[in-house]
């Protein structure tokens, strides 16, 4: 995936109601549903992320009391290669 599409993929907001909004963490589930590698948990050094239901429909959701261990280092939004991740 080229850089404008994977911009482009990041300010889609299709639906709203899709978006859960941590304290600066926002994740538009409806794009979990596609992931086939998970790398949102995987990449994620401080264990902020943990992918549920893997076995039937993804998704991504904060672990409780771990996001303010977050460095805001961008590597989840960029392991994410729907762009269903961003940080403020």
């Amino acid at each position: 995936m080229d850089f404008l599409t994977y911009i482009n993929r990041m300010s889609e907001a299709n639906d709203q109601k899709t978006i859960e909004s941590y304290k600066f963490h926002h994740i538009d589930t409806s794009k979990c549903p596609e992931c086939e590698n998970f790398a949102c948990e995987e990449e994620c050094f401080r264990g902020i992320y943990q992918v549920i239901n893997k076995d039937s429909t993804p998704k991504c959701v904060v672990v409780e009391d771990r996001e303010d261990r977050c460095v805001k280092c961008h590597i989840c939004t960029t392991a994410c290669k729907l762009g269903a991740i961003t940080i403020d």
